[in-house]
């Protein structure tokens, strides 16, 4: 029979990334009063993402492309333009190839663009880049939360679900009002430095499918976490089956990075 902390970590594969992700703004949301309340939102960020799938021997060329990037990003968090943004190396490596992810997040498409065009114009793009398999994806989050001005290197933990049609605002609420105030906790504990429940905004993937990304300091934080979500789900011993119930459990993946440098506003 499936436990319950089974919809929670799976397997392991990198989904939407999304890195998406995967960092946005800071302020928590309202939360909602009661089960027919709709989620009222955190003001929507929009994270733009590359994934890359790197030969072993050219990781040094992107990996010191990625530390070059970051006085110009830095200035584009300080300017405003962005809200966040990072890069990491698989830590779980999968079928999808993948070894190689960054991030950017925005309030909108249009700086999207301009942190996109200042990357580009202030440095030119390694060849490893040219000979890589690549993939974008641009993912919206609505509900999301984390320490302001976390800066540094870190995990980042992917999970993806596929939901059951009709299902995307019961999962919302639930992990709103069920699930979100654990992760608010754990973010100010420390053991948490963002998380946010993504879903595509531009629908090269599963438009019904969506990605929750927290992003912790460090591996030790990862059975940190793990702890206080059996313990969330101890007091409640319903939400296992209720989150199972919007889902189709059996496309769920999970995905870890090695965070190599990141920063939220």
């Amino acid at each position: 029979m499936m436990t319950k902390r089974k919809w929670w970590f799976g397997a392991g594969l990198w989904a939407v990334v999304a890195l998406a992700l995967l960092a946005g703004s800071g302020a928590a949301g309202s939360r909602r009063q009661g089960q027919a309340q709709a989620v009222v939102p955190d003001p929507a960020v929009y994270t733009y993402v590359a994934l890359w799938d790197v030969p072993r021997p050219d990781w040094g060329d992107i990996e010191k492309f990625y530390k070059d990037a970051q006085p110009t990003l830095d200035k584009l968090v300080m300017a405003g333009t962005l809200v966040g943004y990072g890069n990491a190396r698989a830590w779980v490596h999968d079928a999808n190839g993948f070894t190689h992810a960054n991030w950017m997040t925005a309030t909108s498409f249009a700086d999207l663009d301009a942190a996109l065009k200042a990357i580009r114009g202030a440095l030119p793009s390694p060849a490893a880049f040219a000979k890589a398999k690549h993939v974008d994806e641009v993912l919206r989050s609505a509900i999301h939360g984390g320490k302001a001005g976390a800066s540094g290197t870190g995990m980042l933990w992917v999970a993806q679900y596929r939901l059951r049609a009709g299902q995307m605002d019961e999962f919302s609420q639930l992990f709103d009002s069920q699930i979100r105030p654990m992760f608010d906790e754990q973010v100010t504990a420390g053991t948490i430095l963002g998380y946010w429940l993504n879903f595509h905004a531009v629908h090269t993937e599963d438009p019904i499918g969506a990605s929750l990304v927290y992003l912790l300091p460090d591996a030790a934080a990862v059975d940190k976490f793990q702890a206080a979500l059996a313990a969330n789900e101890a007091k409640n011993p319903e939400l296992g089956t209720a989150m199972l119930a919007t889902m189709e459990y059996a496309s769920h993946r999970d995905s870890v990075f090695e965070v190599l440098s990141f920063r939220r506003k």
